[in-house]
């Protein structure tokens, strides 16, 4: 191996995560198991303010949408930062939608997933712009059809954490646009939330299991060389410069910005018997 890759825990079973013996969700195929390598190409930025927030690179992108989709498939991004999941999903021969907020941001994401391409590649990409409020609504010509769907939760778009329930809808809507037996990925990860962590995990698995998805897997990202067959955990280059510059909540080691978290999900072919279920699988109240 000559970069970073990630780790993964088992995945969950639909068993594991019902109520009762009499409330099953419909059997799904898990995602396989293996080792993903996810070093950056290239200088890549953290995708928040506080450097908590860890980029798609290239090659984790690729390995989602060779997992994930076929070709011909569709592939949503829900406000990238970069090109990176676009790109490759058109170089992959998948069909692309995205939508952004930053009308720059979106020209990159134009310029480096067709230049170079015929018309045939081009017509694959479907870049839109669009206040954050109206995003699902610039997608909504694909609901019930993508093959897979790539969202983030930053810290920067982190809820009332105060409140327990307040991220239990939010991904109703990146759940609508999934077709039958297609995978819906979180980035995340442990977040500074005024200055001290916040693990987002728990309430995005409940958020999906509200909108009737299935969880799979969580994959941990790492970002570091391996030397001498070790995982040496670094700092990307804008972020080592971050820390540098600003102090760091004495909270928060700075490892936790050496990694992503991958949650993965899949729509069944038929809905959940029960919805409700917390991920240690007892109802709520």
């Amino acid at each position: 191996m000559t970069g970073p890759h990630i780790v993964t825990t088992a995945p969950h079973s639909s068993t594991e995560l019902s109520g009762s013996s009499s409330e099953r969700f419909s059997p799904v195929r898990h995602l396989p198991l293996s080792v993903w390598l996810t070093a950056p190409e290239g200088q890549s930025l953290a995708t928040c303010a506080n450097g908590c927030c860890m980029p798609v690179t290239g090659p984790l992108a690729r390995q989602l949408i060779t997992t994930c989709t076929r070709a011909d498939g569709l592939v949503v991004d829900v406000h990238p930062a970069d090109h990176a999941l676009v790109a490759n999903a058109v170089a992959l021969s998948r069909r692309v939608s995205t939508v952004v907020i930053d009308p720059a941001v979106a020209g990159v994401i134009w310029t480096r997933a067709t230049t170079g391409r015929d018309e045939a590649d081009r017509r694959r990409v479907d870049v839109r712009i669009a206040r954050a409020e109206a995003t699902y609504l610039a997608l909504a010509h694909r609901r019930g059809e993508a093959a897979l769907v790539v969202v983030r939760r930053t810290c920067e778009s982190e809820p009332n954490v105060t409140t327990i329930d307040g991220s239990l809808q939010e991904l109703a809507e990146p759940a609508a646009l999934l077709a039958p037996g297609g995978h819906l990925v979180v980035v995340t990860g442990l977040h500074l939330i005024q200055g001290r962590p916040h693990d987002p995990v728990p309430g995005l698995i409940r958020a999906a299991q509200r909108a009737g998805l299935v969880y799979l897997q969580h994959i941990v990202a790492v970002y570091g060389p391996i030397r001498r067959r070790q995982i040496v955990s670094s700092l990307l280059p804008a972020q080592s410069a971050l820390s540098k510059a600003q102090a760091v909540s004495p909270y928060v080691p700075t490892a936790l910005r050496a990694h992503a978290d991958l949650l993965i999900f899949t729509k069944p072919h038929r809905p959940p018997a029960s919805a409700g279920i917390c991920p240690c699988g007892e109802e709520e109240a």
